[in-house]
């Protein structure tokens, strides 16, 4: 698969070679008709514009600048670094457009968030169109499955968008947002059928899906994988979130949808969802796609995906796991609404090795084993750990865990709780305490973690913490650091540091 080591110099320039062209005056009729938003006409409908960008600081000369009311401020307040970065117009509401003021052409809208994704689809001639596009949603696994998509597809005609990064055949960009807003999704997937593409496979975030982000064209198949705990500093209920995530399977985001019914949200929603759905299961429920004779081992795992017609096609994936054969069936499914061969998919499923910090394996030499997964969310971490627990059952498992600062403080009683359930020995350390305090969070994880029989260390020290870890290790057990995964910044209340914890565990093990 891609890894880090495949990142271009330069990045990947996230808009296509083809220079792409509207007028003000003609975005105006698309979105009357798109959005169903009063458009009155522009003052300069011939202005034209090249590409679009939310952020003055990705203003290219040409663009249309799109100015939204943020937070904490309107958009429309830094409009001249938008003209000094070369705009050539303005999408603002009427309070942004009272701000710009005449600085420039300016098309005014009820309600921007909703006009930009029309807009850029708009702008890009629908990409879409040409590729087969599956979108991924659920609190875990939205990475994975978005990798066993592109390998069903055939990697070297795929592309992926996600927490980790773009994917373009077989190479790796550094990411932006998990998913990014909708002026650089649509330009991406001009830059994939520039390419040659026929796959994408996108991770549709709740927050995404809100903000509109994937809005003006429908994903081929969306996907539902699960629901547990996360973003509550965003969406005020359980409920909420879910409805965020629903969203994916209406038919302005997706012509079908998969979902996953091995879980209670996924039950509820086969029976809310407003598009024709298929389901999934890998538990035994009834379900139109099912995976049967699962075989779990430490190097990966063997299963049957039955299809609705009965056809009954082997699968082996070199990822461990019960939760990747979840992940898998998704995919296939939702391939195989497109008219994708079941044993096709097979073959190109077997071939992926790895996906980036999602229970990836390392050996630097050392005689324990060792393995590096970004769960941060409670039963992501659960999920991982139960894993290594299913396929390393000998040894004992000694694990490494922190919680974000700024972030929802809900879940880190239930991440300690969830990890000491299963861990013999949890370390508890520091992941990205920004400015709240650290020994408040470490405090909280170890609070959760106090009722199980789990051996409890507390080393804010990252670094320490891993290097204990793998001091402490004998040969049948298994280290697994958990949290950070691809991430390549720890974040301190002074601000980011590099960090990289494959690199740091590679290290502390050399010390040995």
């Amino acid at each position: 698969m891609p890894s880090a080591s495949s990142y271009a110099t330069p990045r990947l320039d996230s808009r296509p070679v083809e220079r792409f062209s509207s007028t003000l005056g003609d975005l105006a009729g698309v979105l009357r008709t798109a959005t169903s938003q009063i458009v009155p006409a522009p003052v300069s409908p011939a202005t034209a514009f090249t590409g679009m960008a939310l952020a003055t600081d990705a203003v290219r000369p040409g663009d249309l600048f799109v100015a939204l009311r943020g937070a904490s401020a309107h958009g429309a307040r830094f409009v001249d670094r938008a003209l000094q970065a070369g705009a050539a117009a303005v999408l603002t509401d009427v309070e942004g457009a009272a701000l710009v003021d005449g600085a420039l052409p300016t098309l005014v809208v009820e309600d921007p968030r909703r006009a930009v994704g029309p807009a850029a689809v708009h702008l890009y001639r629908s990409p879409a169109d040409a590729l087969t596009t599956v979108g991924i949603t659920g609190t875990q696994g939205k990475t994975t499955t978005a990798f066993y998509v592109a390998a069903a597809a055939g990697m070297d005609s795929a592309g992926t968008i996600g927490s980790i990064g773009t994917t373009i055949h077989d190479v790796l960009f550094p990411p932006t947002l998990t998913t990014p807003e909708a002026p650089e999704l649509q330009a991406l997937f001009a830059v994939m059928r520039e390419q040659g593409l026929t796959t994408v496979a996108v991770e549709a975030s709740s927050h995404a899906l809100v903000q509109g982000r994937v809005d003006g064209f429908a994903f081929d198949a969306g996907i539902f994988l699960n629901l547990g705990h996360d973003h509550r500093d965003y969406h005020p209920t359980q409920a909420d979130y879910f409805a965020a995530k629903a969203l994916l399977l209406t038919p302005e985001h997706a012509k079908v949808g998969i979902v996953d019914v091995d879980s209670h949200w996924g039950r509820v929603l086969a029976t809310q969802a407003t598009v024709p759905v298929r389901t999934a299961s890998a538990a035994g429920a009834d379900a139109d796609w099912r995976a049967e004779d699962i075989r779990l081992r430490a190097d990966g795992s063997s299963f049957l995906v039955r299809s609705p017609e009965g056809e009954a096609v082997p699968f082996r994936t070199q990822l461990t796991g019960a939760f990747n054969v979840n992940n898998i069936l998704a995919a296939v499914a939702a391939l195989a609404e497109d008219g994708r061969s079941l044993a096709d998919m097979a073959a190109g499923i077997a071939e992926l090795a790895s996906v980036e910090g999602r229970l990836q394996r390392f050996d630097f030499g050392q005689d324990f084993t060792a393995i590096v997964d970004s769960a941060h969310k409670p039963e992501a971490v659960a999920a991982a750990l139960r894993a290594v627990r299913t396929t390393s059952p000998q040894g004992r498992i000694i694990a490494v865990l922190g919680a974000n600062g700024n972030r929802d403080t809900a879940k880190r009683r239930m991440m300690g709780r969830f990890a000491a359930m299963t861990a013999d020995v949890l370390i508890v350390t520091d992941d990205n305490p920004y400015d709240d305090d650290p020994a408040e969070i470490r405090a909280a994880l170890i609070d959760g973690a106090r009722s199980s029989s789990a051996e409890i260390v507390e080393i804010g020290d990252r670094r320490e913490a891993m290097s204990a870890a793998v001091r402490m290790a004998r040969p049948d057990d298994t280290v697994v650091i958990l949290g950070k995964g691809h991430e390549r910044y720890h974040a301190l209340a002074g601000g980011e540091i590099p960090w990289y914890d494959p690199d740091v565990l590679r290290e502390v093990i050399a010390e040995l």
